[in-house]
Formats: C-alpha cells, structure tokens, sequence
C-alpha cells in the first residue's frame, strides 16, 4: 500500500499540540503512515536541556515525542538544497515569488538586529511569520519531491487560509482534514501500541486502502467541503444500513439451524466437542462468510474504516 505522509510546519504543530496533544496526533496516524514536522530535529536535542526536564519531574508529553521521533511516526523532512530556480519549476512563479520575498525579509531583520545588537517584538513577530511562509513553501516542495521516490503521498495539513495561491493538492489536503475529524479522537489512555496494531492488522489495513483510494476520488471531482461532509454520512449511513440488515438475516439463518439441530448435537456444541457437531458448525462458519460477503459488497464500505475505529477507540470528544 502506497505510505501516505502528512507534513507540518513547526508552529503548526506547537498549536496543534497545545491541546489534546497526544490525543490528536493518535487521531491523525489512524490514517497517515508517518508526521512530518519541519525542524523538529532541532526542537528535540534543544528540549533535552531543558529546566523542565529532570529525573525527578519528567516532562511526559516531551518522552512521548521523542519516543515517536525515534520511532520514526514523526520525523524532519529535509531538503538539500533550495532555489528560487527549483521552487518556480515545481510550483510555480507565484510561490517563488513568495519565497524571494519572505527570504529577503527575514534576511533585512537579522542583519538589522545585528547592528543594532538586538530585535524588538514587531521585527521579532515579522521575522516568524515570513520565517513560517518560507517553511510552507519548502513543505510543498519537500512533498512534491517525497512523490517522486517511491511509494509515497505527502501532503501539507495547513489550513485553506493559508493556501495563498490554489495548488492541484490543495483540494486533497482539504478533503483529508476533513476525513480527520470524522475520526475518533483516542483518549490519553489509549496506548500506542494498540494504534499501531490497530492500523496494521491486515483487514483494518484493507479498509484503510479504500478510504485512502476514496480521498484520491473525491479530491479529483468539484465538491465543496460541505458536500463532501454530507457525502461522508451518506455513505457512512449506507454502509451501517447494510450491515445492519445482513448481521440480522446472517443470526436469522443460524439460529434456524441450531434450531433444528438434535439435541444430542445441541449438547456437543454447548461441550465444544467439535468433531461431532459439523452441521451447527458450518452454519457458524457460513455466517462469518456471509458476513464478510456483505462487507465487501456493501455500499459505503469506504467509510468502513472511520465506522470501526470510532467503535474501537473511546473518544476525548
């Protein structure tokens, strides 16, 4: 299955961490493979030394960051090298524009703080916000070059505001936040390991290859962000529908048989004596297979994977 890769800028997900940290970022590898933050590299060793973090007051948040910067579910896209060349080839005259611009900026406040040995807050707040332009611009391109080796689909998780000029990916980033908050949002007790498992057992991998193959659909038609909402819970409400009605034919049909079943073979069942029970046995088998039959056949069955993980994970919400 093709990796699917979010990317962040770095006081993106200061603010997206500022509440139900670890919460949210659970919510978010149900459907990505890994988080991208620029320069959490260098946010992670400074942290380190930090006052608040001692043998005796450990910061958990912290811990639980580096264990995922270590375990790879976050990491720091790089990028080699970065020219207003490049940036006009992939994106366009109007992002390099951009860039030149923010670069030049940022440039003028430090060799000015330089002379003057210091910077005031309205330089200081000009200074990040071009800082956290060039960062944006970068992520864009850092995601079109991710494509190009390998198995991979990145896209930035920054908000339609600040999407300056519209990019073909746009749409997809906005369909995917979208798709996001129908997920369920696990609570801070909800272990880690029980994410990952849940995302890599082999069905729910299958149910997330169709949602992931549906955002690729909807993000290529003209929809708005309401009508694919309402497209969600339409298909959401088919598919419950559907299994709603063969879950209940499925126990019917079951029942029927046990019903009819000799005693003597209603008493090997309830003793698992299984070799003398092959009818009630295969009534149960057939169930399964039933079931699983109208799973794949049902409409909506994209939305299989939102349906089940909010069953499986207690939310914050």
């Amino acid at each position: 299955m093709t990796k699917l890769i979010a990317l962040k800028t770095m006081s993106e997900f200061i603010n997206f961490a500022k509440s139900n940290y670890s919460s949210q970022i659970k919510q978010q590898v149900l459907l990505f493979d890994q988080i991208g933050v620029r320069r959490l590299g260098r946010f992670i060793p400074e942290e380190i030394g930090h006052s608040n973090i001692s043998k005796d007051e450990p910061n958990q948040n912290f811990f639980e960051l580096k264990w995922l910067f270590e375990n790879e579910i976050l990491f720091d896209p790089q990028i080699r090298h970065i020219d207003l060349d490049e940036i006009h080839k992939i994106l366009g005259e109007n992002f390099a524009s951009q860039y030149d611009e923010a670069n030049k900026e940022v440039k003028r406040i430090i060799e000015s703080g330089k002379k003057k040995g210091y910077i005031n807050i309205k330089e200081g707040n000009k200074a990040f916000q071009s800082i956290e332009k060039l960062d944006q611009i970068v992520l864009r391109l850092i995601s079109k070059q991710i494509e190009k080796h390998g198995d991979f689909t990145a896209v930035t998780t920054l908000s339609e505001h600040s999407y300056t000029y519209e990019t073909p990916s746009s749409k997809k980033n906005n369909v995917i936040q979208i798709v996001i908050n129908n997920l369920p949002l696990p609570n801070i007790e909800t272990s880690w390991e029980k994410i990952i498992d849940y995302r890599n057992d082999p069905d729910n991998n299958k149910d997330l290859l169709n949602l992931r193959r549906w955002i690729r659909k909807i993000s290529s038609e003209e929809i708005s962000p309401v009508e694919v909402q309402e497209e969600i819970e339409w298909l959401q409400n088919e598919f419950q529908a559907h299994m709603k009605y063969h879950r209940i034919k499925a126990n019917t049909e079951t029942l029927e048989v046990l019903v009819k079943a000799p005693l003597e073979i209603i008493e090997d069942l309830v003793k698992l004596k299984l070799s003398k029970i092959p009818e009630p046995l295969f009534a149960l088998k057939k169930k399964q297979l039933m079931l699983m039959e109208a799973e794949i056949n049902a409409p909506g069955k994209e939305m299989a994977y939102i349906i089940k993980s909010r069953e499986t994970f207690p939310s914050e919400e």
